[in-house]
C-alpha cells in the first residue's frame, strides 16, 4: 500500500517448474499456486505498487514475473534445433485471483524484476540480447539491456485485440521485441542499454531511478525514470545510456534492497 509492504501476501517463484506461489501473511500458509505457460527458468518476481490504469488504487494488483531461458514457442519439439525460433516471455499475474493476465514476448534473457512507484512501468534486466544459444554467443555484446514495460499500453493493446496465443494456452501474448516497437507513439517496451550481463534491478526509495547491477561488468547503472517515461509519448529516439545511465564501480551480483 502506497509503495510500502503491508504483509498481506508474499510470493515465491518455483524456477524449475515455472510456478508462482502465494503465501498469506496472516497465517503464513500457501493459499494458491499458479503454473505459468510457455516459460522455462522462472527467475525474478516483483509486485506493483499502484494500479497502472486506476491511480486511485494504491495497492498491489499485479505481480510481474521474469523468465530467464529461451525456448521454442510452442515448445512441442518442432523447432528444437532452430534457435532463431526461440523466445522468452514476461508475465503479469493478478495479485488477488492468481490468474495469468497476460504475457509479453521480448528479446533477451531476463533475471530480476522491479516496478515503479506510480504503477506505470515494470522492468527486467536482460542478458543475451544477441539471441544466442551458446555461452560465447550470449555474452558477445558489450551492451545488454534493462527493458521497461508500459503496463497500461500493454493492457490497452490486449483490450483492442492486438495479441496472439501460444499453443493450447489462452493467455494473451503481445509483442514487446525491439523490432515490433520502433514507433515511440505506440511502443509497449523500451530497451535501455546497460553494460554486459546485468544481474539485478531495483527502484530507488525516492522512486526517481532504477539501478541495474552488473555481473560480467562490475558496474551499477543508474537510469532516470523521467527519461524513460518521456520516451513512449512523442520522443523521436530512445533514451541514451550516456544521458540516463551514469555508472559507478561496484561488486558483482544483484543490488541489495533497502
Amino acid at each position: 500500500t502506497d509503495g510500502t509492504y503491508d504483509g498481506k501476501y508474499f510470493w515465491v517463484n518455483d524456477k524449475i517448474h515455472g510456478r508462482l506461489a502465494r503465501i498469506r501473511g496472516d497465517i503464513f500458509e500457501c493459499d494458491k499456486i499458479t503454473e505459468i505457460p510457455n516459460i522455462q527458468g522462472f527467475h525474478g518476481i516483483f509486485p506493483d505498487k499502484r494500479d497502472p490504469v486506476d491511480q486511485a488504487v494504491n495497492r498491489t494488483t499485479r505481480v510481474f514475473c521474469g523468465n530467464e531461458f529461451h525456448i521454442p514457442h510452442p515448445n512441442d519439439g518442432r523447432d528444437m534445433d532452430d534457435p532463431t525460433k526461440y523466445r522468452t516471455l514476461f508475465t503479469c499475474i493478478d495479485a488477488e485471483t492468481m490468474e495469468v493476465r497476460w504475457q509479453c514476448r521480448v528479446d533477451g534473457n531476463m533475471d530480476l524484476v522491479a516496478t515503479s512507484y506510480n504503477g506505470r512501468l515494470a522492468a527486467a534486466n536482460q542478458y543475451n540480447v544477441e539471441g544466442g544459444a551458446k555461452y560465447e554467443d550470449m555474452m558477445s555484446a558489450e551492451k545488454h539491456a534493462c527493458v521497461f514495460f508500459d503496463v497500461g499500453r500493454i493492457e490497452k493493446a490486449i483490450k483492442d485485440g492486438k495479441f496472439t496465443t501460444i499453443g493450447d494456452s489462452k493467455v494473451p501474448v503481445v509483442d514487446g521485441t525491439k523490432e515490433a516497437n520502433k514507433d515511440p507513439k505506440t511502443a509497449l517496451t523500451c530497451y535501455v542499454p546497460v553494460p554486459k550481463n546485468p544481474h539485478g534491478v531495483n527502484a530507488s526509495p525516492d522512486g526517481k531511478y532504477f539501478i541495474c547491477s552488473g555481473k560480467l561488468s562490475p558496474t551499477a547503472t543508474v537510469i532516470e525514470l523521467a527519461k524513460v517515461e518521456e520516451f513512449p509519448r512523442w520522443q523521436a529516439r530512445r533514451p541514451s545510456t550516456r544521458a540516463s545511465s551514469p555508472k559507478s564501480r561496484s561488486g558483482l551480483g544483484p543490488p541489495c534492497k533497502t
